[in-house]
């Protein structure tokens, strides 16, 4: 019974909140920051083979110690992600996921 009054509790929440957007998540200077962070966690996670890669060319490293260089950057942009998701909680992922929505939608077709 008070998880059925706690789901329509949400809904109405919902219902009665403003569209989420960038600017209204980082309406401080802390979120800013931490949503800079997350960019740059973004950033390392997709790109840590080709800086890995690039570090270890610069330092003369071997394949093995280069894997491990890019280990490191790899899980240096998961700690960074996680750390600012902490700080920047619920409101990120739910502004991911409305917008992610719309990228899964079928279009109407003009045939």
């Amino acid at each position: 019974m008070a998880f059925k009054a706690k789901k329509e509790i949400v809904r109405e929440e919902e219902k009665n909140t403003s569209p989420r957007t960038l600017k209204s998540l980082v309406n401080t200077p802390f979120k800013k920051v931490m949503f800079g962070i997350q960019i740059l966690s973004y950033v390392l996670i997709v790109g840590s083979p080709l800086i890995g890669a690039g570090i270890g060319a610069a330092l003369g490293l071997k394949a093995g110690q280069t894997a491990g260089v890019v280990l490191g950057v790899f899980i240096a942009g998961e700690v960074l992600f996680y750390g600012s998701l902490i700080f920047l909680g619920k409101e990120i992922v739910l502004l991911v996921r409305d917008k992610a929505k719309g990228w899964f939608k079928k279009k109407p077709r003009n045939d």
